[in-house]
């Protein structure tokens, strides 16, 4: 039966995902203050709180009292597509240890405007893990089916007994499960499938608006010995979650559409006041009118789907980085204030980008945003260096304890009362960052095996299981020793395509004597070795690699589920490439290596010797649970803020000078950096180590091209000068720095002003277009250095520029850029259509997957290839 279509309005869905995914959260949204009938409390200090936290209190409910459980939101405006905290006090302990049988909070996003009215439950992305009776065995033994679900009809009582409904249920008397209705007005089906050989009804089914891989509820939340519990939730905007539209702007409205987000605490009573016995577990859906009742409710107040500026402006291009790209978004529209020219952005390679800016007349770009300097030769234009943002290279990672004394008897105290919650920090040395990178755990490769020839071959077989049993990596973090023994790991989250940011981490790992022995094929103390499928990458010319490669050539034939495989999966499958840093960052949230590794046989194109039939092929498998969750990514500091992701500390090869990437460390890690073939240029060495300084600190600068025309290189000075003065303020609102970023210290501030200054000048000036590779005409001492840059060789003072503390996460995402007139400025009606036509909608995945990843010249005829 084909899949029934759905009835938004069609054109208004679609603009609303070109916008989002154009201008991610930038306009400022207007925000009356908090709903009154739910006002905030002083928050508990904490490191992820931002002005708009809030915490409030449980209710008496008629059969329980969940007035001592206090809940804390760390963020609930300026919101985008992001992860933020919620904390708990005064809870009651989750039993058992190792499941989640009573007590124990479920956590969901609605949109619906009253979140009194009775229908409210209706507009809850709630019970995506079990749609379609597709329900994984771990979720059932963790949480069970009919407290994972929307099912009216499918509970048990205190005693186990089939319960029936909930005496409160309103719901006609043949409904089987809580529909789902949609922000634009569809409501799916209330029965759990159609009738056999029934035709199509045109109803949506709940996984048209959210399938297991993209929700975001927390099917169950544990709370400690204590009382007390947290977890990183991922709020959504926009298409993220298209049932909902959270953000979208509706005619005659100026603000984006609130949703909110429901904490339903789970206790010890079914719906009938009966007390479950010690052996069962809480049966039926949170949305239950009973439980439902019994709900915590936070407003979420998003920014706005809308352009950041008015359509019909100018638009000016630069090019570059993705390291720049959360901080070039969110500067976007307080760029445009007042009518003025805005500037888009287009993630390339470096390559790339140093050929734009480079690029003569109208086939160039006027700035390019890299990470390491443009050198140019004698004939290149003259280019000038800003310094434009600190940000660095991390590895992220969501690691959910499970050290309960059920599961872990010889669990130590200080691990039990972790269960179940993330993990606040991480240790990693070099040799342990090249296991990761290489795929030589086994459960990295999607066929360990040493007999079956699709297999890995004899040296993975022999390797530990995961990173979680390597005597290294325990040794470094003890309280490993205290996790279920088998707990899984997942493939860790690799951006894809060429980056300075892939070199600087292999430099770093290379620059290690342990980790380059150990990558040339000698084992380590515990006999482990590389993945041999990467020993002759590694190396290369001494410099790293620019890309994290997936080379292990091993394939596995999926397990029979439904149907039987017909052909295997292999790595692209098994572990698919990040398409950015900050995919790699939400997927780490997530602990969501998305792997298509289980079969279905009703996927894929039809079958050409049977119409009738599919090809069949594997879909993604189903999430880890709540407390199950063990992922680790790639990313830069500013995504993994976003997501409220913690980031190991790097250690030597020893396991100590550890350092965190946080302000302190990335200060001292621009102090360490070395001047670079560029005059007044610092470039990172993460090959010296350096006390206090965080080895993978980014350093990114404005490459401006001086030949530009005067009115491009008078806007882009207007660029770098809000870029050093307003731009360098930490904070979640367009126009600031979001978190995870190090504000400029004030020498390269000046500097950029400098730059600025020197690019706005109607003719560039001969000390400014000398090229830094010839030698100077005159005494070098007795002629001051170029105003727009430091005196050669001379390190910048790295003392912290004194602003504010920085913020939880809520930075917008990358803008999906064009290729406008280059250096020339373009209307926003083709900054649209560009996007629309070379980018594509949006559909569950948030802004930056959207960056335009090359470069095109334009032929000499004016057409683009």
């Amino acid at each position: 039966m084909s899949r029934p279509s759905i009835r938004p309005s069609t054109r208004r869905r679609v603009v609303a995902a070109v916008v989002a995914a154009l201008v991610a959260p930038l306009a400022l949204l207007a925000v009356g203050g908090l709903d009154a009938r739910q006002p905030a409390v002083a928050a508990v200090p904490g490191d992820r709180l931002t002005d708009s936290a809030m915490t409030q209190s449980g209710r008496r409910g008629q059969y329980e009292d969940f007035s001592d459980l206090r809940v804390t939101v760390s963020q609930t405006r300026d919101l985008v597509t992001q992860g933020i905290e919620i904390s708990w006090t005064g809870g009651r302990p989750t039993a058992p240890e190792s499941a989640y049988g009573r007590n124990y909070l479920q956590i969901m996003q609605c949109w619906g405007p009253d979140p009194d009215a009775p229908d409210f439950r209706e507009t809850c992305q709630f019970g995506g893990l079990t749609d379609k009776g597709e329900v994984s065995e771990e979720l059932e033994l963790q949480v069970g089916v009919s407290a994972s679900g929307r099912s009216v009809d499918f509970n048990l009582d205190a005693n186990g007994n089939p319960a029936g409904r909930d005496p409160a249920e309103r719901l006609p008397a043949d409904a089987q499960v809580i529909p789902f209705r949609s922000s634009d007005g569809d409501r799916t089906r209330m029965k759990d499938f159609p009738p056999a050989g029934a035709p199509d009804d045109g109803v949506p089914d709940v996984e048209d608006f959210f399938r297991r891989d993209e929700t975001n509820e927390v099917v169950a939340a544990r709370i400690g010995p204590d009382g007390t519990g947290r977890t990183i939730f991922e709020v959504q905007r926009g298409s993220d979650a298209k049932g909902l539209n959270c953000g979208e702007v509706l005619a005659g409205a100026t603000a984006g559409r609130r949703c909110w987000l429901v904490v339903v605490p789970r206790g010890e009573r079914d719906f009938h006041g009966t007390a479950y016995q010690s052996t069962r577990r809480a049966s039926g859906s949170p949305l239950l009118p009973s439980y439902f009742a019994n709900r915590i409710v936070f407003p979420l107040d998003f920014e706005p789907i809308r352009p950041p500026c008015p359509l019909g402006g100018d638009v000016f291009d630069t090019v570059g980085s993705e390291l720049v790209a959360p901080a070039a978004v969110s500067w976007q529209a307080s760029l445009c204030s007042g009518g003025q020219a805005a500037f888009s952005h287009t993630v390339t390679t470096e390559v790339t980008a140093d050929a734009a800016v480079l690029a003569p007349g109208a086939e160039g770009r006027g700035v390019a945003y890299v990470d390491e300097p443009v050198v140019r030769e004698e004939t290149d234009p003259a280019i000038v260096h800003a310094p434009i943002t600190i940000n660095a290279a991390v590895i992220a990672f969501q690691i959910e304890a499970r050290t309960s004394r059920s599961e872990v008897p010889d669990s130590t105290p200080d691990a039990q009362r972790l269960n179940g919650q993330p993990l606040p920090e991480l240790r990693l040395t070099p040799r342990l960052v090249a296991k990761l990178l290489t795929q030589s755990y086994q459960q990295d490769v999607p066929n360990p095996s040493p007999e079956d020839p699709q297999g890995s071959g004899p040296d993975i077989a022999k390797n530990p299981r995961s990173i979680r049993v390597d005597d290294e990596f325990v040794k470094l973090n003890p309280v490993f020793e205290s996790f279920f023994p088998t707990s899984r790991h997942y493939p860790i989250q690799l951006p894809d395509g060429e980056s300075v940011l892939a070199r600087r981490l292999w430099q770093w790992v290379l620059a290690d004597e342990a980790a380059r022995k150990w990558l040339s094929g000698l084992p380590d103390g515990q006999n482990m070795r590389v993945n041999p499928a990467y020993v002759p990458l590694v190396f290369g010319d001494g410099q790293g690699l620019s890309r994290f490669p997936k080379e292990d050539p091993s394939c596995r034939t999926g397990e029979v589920t439904n149907g039987v495989p017909k052909f295997p999966y292999c790595m692209p499958g098994f572990a698919p490439w990040a398409e950015s840093l900050e995919v790699a960052a939400r997927q780490t949230l997530r602990s969501d290596a998305r792997q298509r590794i289980v079969w279905d046989e009703t996927a894929g194109g039809v079958d050409p010797e049977n119409p009738l039939a599919r090809l069949g092929d594997y879909k993604a498998a189903p999430p880890p649970l709540p407390g199950r969750k063990f992922g680790l990514g790639i990313t830069d500091a500013a995504s993994a803020a976003r997501y409220g992701l913690a980031t190991a500390s790097l250690c030597d090869a020893e396991g100590e000078n550890c350092v965190r990437a946080d302000t302190a460390g990335l200060l001292a890690g621009v102090g360490a950096m070395e001047p670079s073939a560029v005059d007044g240029v610092l470039q990172a060495n993460p090959s010296k180590s350096v006390p206090g300084a965080y080895p993978l600190t980014m350093l990114t600068y404005a490459a401006a091209n001086l030949e530009r025309s005067e009115p491009a290189r008078r806007e882009y000075a207007r660029l770098l000068r809000y870029a050093a003065t307003e731009g360098q303020t930490i904070g979640s609102k367009p126009g600031q720095l979001p978190p995870g970023y190090v504000p400029l210290p004030e020498s390269l501030r000046n500097q950029t002003l400098a730059v600025a200054a020197e690019l706005a000048k109607s003719t560039p000036s001969p000390a400014a277009t000398t090229d830094p590779a010839q030698p100077p005409g005159p005494d070098p001492a007795s002629v001051p250095p170029p105003a727009s840059t430091p005196a050669p060789g001379v390190t910048p003072s790295v003392a912290p520029t004194p602003g504010p503390t920085p913020t939880p996460p809520g930075s917008p995402a990358p803008v999906a850029a064009t290729t406008p007139t280059p250096g020339e400025p373009v209307g926003w009606l083709r900054f649209l259509l560009l996007a629309v036509l070379g980018v594509g909608v949006a559909s569950g995945i948030s802004g930056p997957t959207m960056l335009t990843l090359g470069y095109r010249r334009p032929r000499p005829t004016g057409t683009e290839s």
